[in-house]
């Protein structure tokens, strides 16, 4: 079993100190919570205010110190510096303030253009007995990389740190049941709340049926503690085996 606890926060852009205090008092009070995995979502202290987020360097450090001090892992959306290059990214550390993984965004929104560089690369996370994919908000629109994740990379299951506008849930939703049923996986499409800018929250753990496991139906802040079963990733399979039913001898052709 992996125990997540989900942090659908209210992010003020820009305003750095504000939301790394909120995030401190946020993990102080969920790491006594019964949980492997503390998450926050896409961007969660720069966040859209890119003049400002360009003098935020220490997001990774902060992070690494949080868990460390408080002995909880946590999984985060920050953006980091690198060679001269910027990368939204998604991230884990460990119980010790240890960097487990890093993914770098493939599909870059809008002005995330102007901002930061592309990844290029898929990333799985050995966690506590489980494989844990990364990938970040728009993302979700592409089986591209779901499925590779899932299938190649043998992710368990897949989290999506987001920032999905006001208006967008039932798209978004919808997103975290499709990419769970057509892989057979766990995804976690965590969302922020509305905060100075309008998001639509509705952060969604759908099972690897694509059923809804939980959903918070709001876009102010929330959180959600979710227990995932791997029993359920083999019950999907066998219910539906599309996994043996791949053509990707045919797909080349087409």
């Amino acid at each position: 079993m992996l125990k997540l606890g989900l942090v659908q926060m209210s992010v003020l852009e820009g305003q750095i100190e504000e939301n790394c205090n909120r995030i401190q008092k946020l993990v102080q009070n969920y790491a006594a919570d019964d949980i492997d995995l503390l998450c926050f979502p896409e961007l969660c202290i720069s966040g859209y205010d890119f003049e400002r987020a360009a003098l935020s360097n220490e997001e990774d450090e902060f992070f690494s110190a949080m868990a460390a001090d408080c002995h909880i892992p946590i999984l985060a959306g920050i953006q980091v510096s690198k060679e001269d290059k910027r990368y939204d990214v998604a991230c884990i550390w460990d119980e010790e303030g240890k960097k487990l993984g890093e993914y770098k965004k493939i599909h870059l929104w809008d002005t995330e253009n102007d901002f930061f560089d592309r990844g290029e690369e898929l990333v799985t996370v050995p966690f506590k007995g489980w494989n844990i994919g990364l990938l970040i908000c728009a993302d979700y629109g592409f089986p591209e990389v779901s499925t590779p994740l899932a299938q190649k990379k043998d992710a368990d299951i897949i989290i999506y740190p987001s920032a999905w506008g006001v208006g967008w849930e039932d798209l978004f939703t919808t997103c975290s049941k499709m990419r769970a049923a057509e892989n057979q996986v766990y995804t976690v499409a965590l969302n922020r709340a509305s905060g100075d800018v309008q998001y639509c929250g509705n952060t969604t753990v759908s099972n690897p049926d694509g059923s809804t496991l939980v959903r918070l139906a709001t876009t102010d802040e929330a959180y959600a503690r979710v227990a995932l079963e791997k029993e359920k990733l083999e019950e999907a399979r066998k219910g539906i085996p599309w996994r043996n039913m791949k053509r990707y001898d045919v797909y080349q052709k087409l």
